[in-house]
């Protein structure tokens, strides 16, 4: 009895990970933020990023037009993952950008959880075999779930990390577009300024003349 529960402990760890993955998209519920290919009914393709989900329709930046688009839920066929990340204007984001900007700071912090988790059943499965008299070593179960935990969070820890990297340079990239706008803006707020100065010496020129 023993060995089995000793075996359902470490099934049920390894269906822990398992049950982990992710889910396909959903059409009804967007992935906000999310880099996606969207099909719709009539065959075509809208590539971008998900901005908001408004009732029956959904926002998204429109990657091929460089700018924010809606769409009617009901003419959505599917939506899925795309290969390449965009950023809030439609951009690519590079993965080589992405590695530079990433950190290994969940990936450690995961993995280290992982190992401990692991461990911990690999341990509480050798005692519970071990009581009847399997006599096996708990190093080896230890080692074992240990890195099955540790690879498997670590590679968690790894993604949320490049999610995180992905984020910043976003809001980075926002960030610097909104500067430019408003240099922009300035610019031509300026030359207005200037062309109404011009305009009204003008006005001044003619009545001299008058």
């Amino acid at each position: 009895m023993k060995k089995l529960v000793a075996g359902l402990l470490v099934i049920s760890f390894l269906n822990l990970i398992v049950g982990c993955g992710g889910s396909a998209l959903r059409v009804d519920k967007p992935p906000i933020g999310e880099s996606v290919i969207i099909k719709l009914v009539d065959g075509s393709q809208r590539h971008g990023i998900i901005l908001k989900k408004n009732g029956e329709r959904i926002l998204y930046m429109d990657a091929e037009q460089g700018k924010p688009l809606d769409l009617e839920i009901g003419k959505i066929a599917s939506i899925a993952k795309s290969d390449k990340v965009y950023d809030m204007e439609g951009n690519v984001i590079s993965e080589a950008q992405i590695s530079e900007a990433k950190s290994m700071s969940k990936t450690l912090v995961y993995g280290l959880g992982g190992l401990v988790l692991g461990a911990a059943v690999g341990f509480g499965a050798a005692a519970i075999a071990n009581a009847q008299d399997a006599n096996i070593a708990p190093i080896w179960p230890m080692a074992g779930l240990g890195v099955i935990g540790a690879v498997y969070f670590g590679m968690k820890g790894a993604k949320n990390d490049r999610e995180d990297a992905i984020d910043d340079i976003r809001e980075s990239r926002y960030e610097e577009s909104q500067i430019k706008l408003r240099k922009q803006l300035e610019v031509e707020k300026q030359k207005l300024l200037e062309e109404k100065k011009k305009q009204e010496e003008l006005k001044k020129e003619i009545k001299k003349k008058e």
